[in-house]
């Protein structure tokens, strides 16, 4: 009889594959400087708490804004000249016609002298150079717009890069900027994690991967209805012939704990 059980529990750590993992945040953010600039301010007190979505830290953005203000104090001004642009080469493409009309009436008339009819096609080539240049400048002119359009939106976007916020719920784990510090671009800032969620990484063996559908999570030694999220079909670089797995779970009250895995039958 204790044969018998000594082999039925034999059996059943056999049909069971057991791992530890660690409890990790859902996923891991550094946050890094997306423009250079002096630190002017830092909400330090941060560091370790949620994140309400605030500004964490400020870099001087004064000589941005100031540009911004003045570049698009020019653009209106571009703008408005461009409309009376177009309006100047409406009435100067009429004058133009008049003086094509005019020409093509006399050019071919034996009673008009020869100064009268050079006299009107100056006129008219005199029109036509008037449209030439209306239309050039016009389209200087959109050339400028376009190009105080894009600087307009280069100068918003730096602003906002200057503004370092997290995203709310994620964990302001580490502040590395301190006020009055340049940073360059590429300057590490903040490292922050995402603990809506928990993540546990297993490495299975091969034969585990093929069992996975058909086997229950056990953590702690506890069923459960968790599920792989993901399996790498590559084995890890690191752990070979291990395939590296990964268990999402619901945001547990403390992460770092070291929790054990089993995969068991159905």
């Amino acid at each position: 009889m204790k044969y018998l059980l000594s082999l039925c529990v034999l059996a059943l750590s056999l049909n069971a594959s057991i791992y530890y993992a660690k409890v990790e945040p859902y996923d891991s953010f550094t946050i890094k400087a997306a423009a250079s600039g002096q630190v002017v301010s830092v909400f330090k007190e941060a560091e370790g708490k949620i994140s309400n979505g605030g500004v964490l830290i400020q870099q001087d953005d004064f000589l941005n804004k100031k540009e911004l203000v003045s570049s698009q104090s020019k653009l209106q001004s571009l703008k408005k000249t461009l409309q009376l642009t177009k309006e100047n080469l409406k009435n100067s493409q009429k004058v133009e016609q008049i003086r094509k009309d005019n020409y093509s009436r006399i050019k071919n008339l034996k009673t008009k002298s020869k100064t009268s009819k050079d006299a009107e096609l100056i006129s008219m080539i005199s029109a036509s150079n008037q449209v030439l240049g209306l239309e050039n400048s016009l389209e200087n002119l959109k050339v400028s717009i376009t190009d105080l359009e894009y600087r307009i939106a280069t100068l918003k976007d730096t602003i906002e890069k200057k503004s370092i916020k997290i995203s709310k719920s994620f964990l302001i784990y580490k502040i590395y900027a301190s006020e009055g510090d340049f940073v360059n671009m590429g300057t590490q800032l903040v490292e922050a994690y995402d603990v809506s969620k928990g993540k546990l990484t297993i490495f299975l063996s091969k034969e585990d991967v093929a069992k996975t559908k058909s086997s229950v999570i056990y953590v702690n030694d506890k069923p459960t209805k968790l599920q792989f999220n993901k399996i790498w079909k590559v084995a890890d670089t690191q752990n070979i012939s291990s395939y590296r797995a990964e268990i999402i779970i619901p945001a547990p009250k403390m992460f770092s704990k070291l929790l054990k895995i089993e995969l068991k039958g159905k």
